[in-house]
C-alpha cells in the first residue's frame, strides 16, 4: 500500500474517531494542500500555509502564505466571521508574485466560505472554498478553488 492511501486511510479513521467541537476564532497554525482552476489555467495544485489570531469567539485575521498555480508565490491577509458553528465567511487580499521573471505580479482580492470538517479540542481540519480577482498583463482574471488545511489550534475549542 502506497504512501498516499494510507494517508487518506488513516485521515477517514481519524474523522471517525474524533469528537466534534463548534467553529470558533482561535490562534492556529496550519499547513494543506491547495487546488485552483481559472479560464485561462487548468486546475493548478499548491501548498498554502496559514496562520488564524483570534479576534474575539466569531471573528479572527487569517495571514497566509502559498505556492500555488495560478498565483506562483502569494501571501494574503483575510478576515474570517464565524456565521455559525462549523461555518465562515471570509474576505481579504493577497499580493503576488508569478511568472519566471516576476513582472506579471500584483495585488488580488479574495472571497469565501469555508467549513469545518473537523475540529477536536486542538485540531481543526477546515474546507476553505474561495473565488479570487487577481491581474495579469494588465485584466483582471478570476480563479476559484478549494484548500484542505489542517490546523493546531493554540486555543482550546469550546465543545
Amino acid at each position: 500500500m502506497n504512501t498516499a492511501c494510507k494517508a487518506v486511510i488513516t485521515l477517514i479513521l481519524f474523522v471517525f474517531i474524533a469528537g466534534y467541537a463548534n467553529a470558533q476564532a482561535k490562534n492556529a497554525i496550519g499547513l494543506g494542500p491547495a487546488f485552483s482552476t481559472s479560464a485561462e489555467n487548468p486546475t493548478g495544485f499548491g501548498i498554502v500555509f496559514q496562520g488564524e489570531i483570534k479576534l474575539d469567539k466569531r471573528f479572527s485575521i487569517v495571514p497566509s502564505l502559498g505556492v500555488e498555480v495560478p498565483y506562483v508565490v502569494y501571501a494574503g491577509l483575510a478576515g474570517r466571521y464565524y456565521v455559525a458553528p462549523r461555518f465562515y465567511v471570509h474576505l481579504g487580499g493577497f499580493i503576488r508574485a508569478g511568472g519566471d521573471t516576476f513582472s506579471d505580479s500584483g495585488p488580488g482580492g479574495t472571497a469565501g466560505l469555508g467549513y469545518m470538517l473537523l475540529s477536536t479540542k486542538r485540531n481543526v481540519i477546515d474546507l476553505n472554498f474561495h473565488a479570487d480577482i487577481l491581474s495579469s498583463e494588465n485584466k483582471s482574471r478570476a480563479v476559484g478553488g478549494i484548500r484542505i488545511v489542517y490546523s493546531f489550534s493554540f486555543t482550546r475549542l469550546d465543545k
